[in-house]
């Protein structure tokens, strides 16, 4: 009466007091179909593939490869920008021979630049000594190629810019700067005249110049541009 009626073969049907229902899916190992049922209502269980790519494809298997190698890859890149990509190459410039090079600043300073570029120096004679001061004073408003000119009249350095004058040896004379003219290497090997621009000697402190050397002519209140203030030693 109460409940379903199973396989005769079941062995609760010896129990007939007993209440029992048969479970509805075929493929339940409980229930009581035929064995040949049960064949033909087997489950095959198959891996589970999930969203994305299965971890044997071919595609995985390139992205696992590919993508460490892409990493390494952009490190090496950085590596090689930053030591041979960024380098600035060779901050020394051959100025030229000596005795060229003594005979064109004997009367006055001249200008000479890295590549033709920034950084400049004044390229000067002092007390029979070559010395290449920086175009660009200790102000921040005394930078540049002009930042730092030269006055004829009086052989004095001086920013236009700030009103500070310096010596022909690079010391304050007057004005804001707190040091005087800061100065490249300069050096001769094998009777060539060398500038290490990378190389900079800071001048000396305002408070510590005792002497200056005296102005040669008149000061100038406006120092005029300079025409022919760069070297140039190809006439010689």
């Amino acid at each position: 009466m109460g409940g379903v009626r199973g396989d005769r073969d079941d062995p609760r049907l010896d129990q007939p007091d007993q209440r029992f229902t048969l479970p509805f899916d075929a493929a339940d190992p409980r229930y009581a179909g035929s064995e040949e049922a049960s064949r033909e209502h087997r489950r095959e269980l198959v891996p589970a593939e999930g969203p994305g790519l299965h971890p044997h494809s071919r595609a995985a298997r390139i992205l696992r490869i590919g993508v460490p190698a892409v990493f390494f890859a952009g490190v090496l890149l950085v590596v090689a920008v930053f030591f041979v990509g960024l380098d600035p190459g060779s901050t020394v410039e051959v100025v030229g021979e000596e005795a060229a090079v003594r005979a064109a600043v004997i009367d006055r300073p001249r200008r000479v630049c890295l590549n033709d570029q920034n950084p400049c120096a004044w390229l000067t004679l002092f007390d029979d000594r070559l010395l290449a001061f920086n175009t660009s004073g200790p102000i921040r408003d005394e930078y540049g190629r002009m930042g730092v000119s030269w006055c004829a009249s009086s052989g004095y350095f001086g920013a236009n810019s700030t009103g500070s004058r310096y010596d022909p040896a690079g010391r304050v004379v007057r004005g804001p700067a707190p040091r005087g003219m800061d100065r490249f290497d300069l050096r001769v090997r094998d009777g060539r005249v060398l500038i290490d621009f990378r190389s900079l000697t800071t001048g000396l402190q305002a408070h510590r110049v005792d002497e200056v050397v005296p102005p040669a002519g008149q000061h100038c209140d406006e120092i005029p541009f300079d025409r022919e203030a760069d070297l140039d030693l190809s006439a010689g």
